[in-house]
């Protein structure tokens, strides 16, 4: 389980930071038709392929996710996990700039789909966030002899002592 989270933490976080940077490069003039001054404008990987972005912010959040939900929450969750690092690899690949990264925004898509294959697989099986603090064989949260006192009261009894009321 930790060693998918990492995985997962770390393909995402690679989509996030490769999208902020500049894929690509190009001059253009400031007139047109004269050789004077020139600009240079960067294109970040956000602003050339938004889907690759936000589906690393998907896989961000799937961690979070992937702690959260048990049983059948955790294998929608791992099938959501894969479709995302499916759109990052598939839209990178599609959008390749001049620099490198691209080829790092899909290799961390290819973590998160992996991850998210490995979750959906495999998920169920790992421990809940709260079934962590439940004790073995238990069903319910709330013990039910906590309840004893309160209802002692409401019938009109005193629970701190032994005498039948009055």
């Amino acid at each position: 389980m930790k060693a998918t989270l990492a995985a997962l933490g770390c393909g995402a976080i690679l989509v996030i930071v490769s999208c902020s940077m500049a894929w690509t490069t190009s001059t253009a003039p400031l007139l047109e038709g004269v050789g004077g001054p020139s600009s240079e404008v960067s294109v970040t990987g956000a602003q050339l392929v938004p889907a690759a972005n936000a589906a690393g912010w998907v896989a961000l959040a799937g961690i979070l996710a992937v702690i959260a939900t048990r049983s059948w929450g955790r294998t929608a969750v791992g099938v959501i996990l894969v479709l995302a690092g499916v759109v990052i690899v598939v839209s990178t690949i599609g959008a390749r700039g001049s620099t490198i990264w691209w080829c790092a925004a899909a290799f961390g898509g290819a973590l998160t789909c992996g991850s998210g294959v490995v979750v959906a697989w495999r998920g169920r099986a790992w421990p809940g966030l709260s079934r962590r603090y439940e004790a073995p064989g238990s069903d319910s949260a709330a013990p039910s002899r906590a309840r004893s006192p309160w209802d002692a009261i409401d019938h009109g009894h005193d629970p701190t002592t032994d005498d039948e009321p009055a």
